[in-house]
């Protein structure tokens, strides 16, 4: 069921975040996080807002990702601090702020493929990702999105 604030669309959902990491030498690492979330439309775009658990490594970080037509932005808020831009064909610096620091990170956008629409659907980034001075990696993020009452995803948190 939709829930309408100020102009917001919003529904609880749930969401499957898959990462994959790819060093230089092609070896994968896979990470996979299911969670309750809320989808949501405004004007402007479409966004998934969720809460980061222990086994992201993010806990106490609240996430939200909108959906615009040409490109999508990532924000981390809480223990963590993160704005990034996904734009296919752009470079973009931002800064990653962890609790060991600041640090530079670059991104460069190569594929978004969205279908999300209504808190269905599925989301994908494939980007290289650069931590200045630590890694250079190839990222591929799946999120997959189901309404609650549909799902028979276990949450972390049950």
């Amino acid at each position: 069921m939709f829930e309408e604030r100020r102009g917001t669309v919003e529904k609880q959902v749930m969401i499957r975040c898959k990462s994959i990491q790819r060093d230089e030498r092609g070896k994968a690492e896979e990470v996979v996080l299911e969670t309750p979330g809320v989808y949501g439309e405004d004007e402007d775009c479409r966004y998934l807002t969720y809460e980061e658990t222990s086994l992201s490594g993010m806990e106490g970080t609240t996430t939200t990702i909108r959906m615009y037509e040409d490109h999508v932005t990532l924000s981390r808020q809480g223990s963590f601090l993160q704005e990034t831009e996904y734009r296919p064909g752009i470079v973009a610096k931002s800064e990653y702020i962890t609790l060991a620091g600041p640090m530079e990170i670059t991104v460069s956008s190569k594929e978004i493929t969205d279908t999300v629409s209504g808190g269905k659907g599925q989301l994908r980034l494939v980007y290289d990702i650069e931590m200045k001075g630590l890694f250079s990696h190839l990222n591929e993020i799946i999120i997959d999105v189901r309404e609650e009452s549909e799902s028979s995803w276990k949450s972390e948190k049950n």
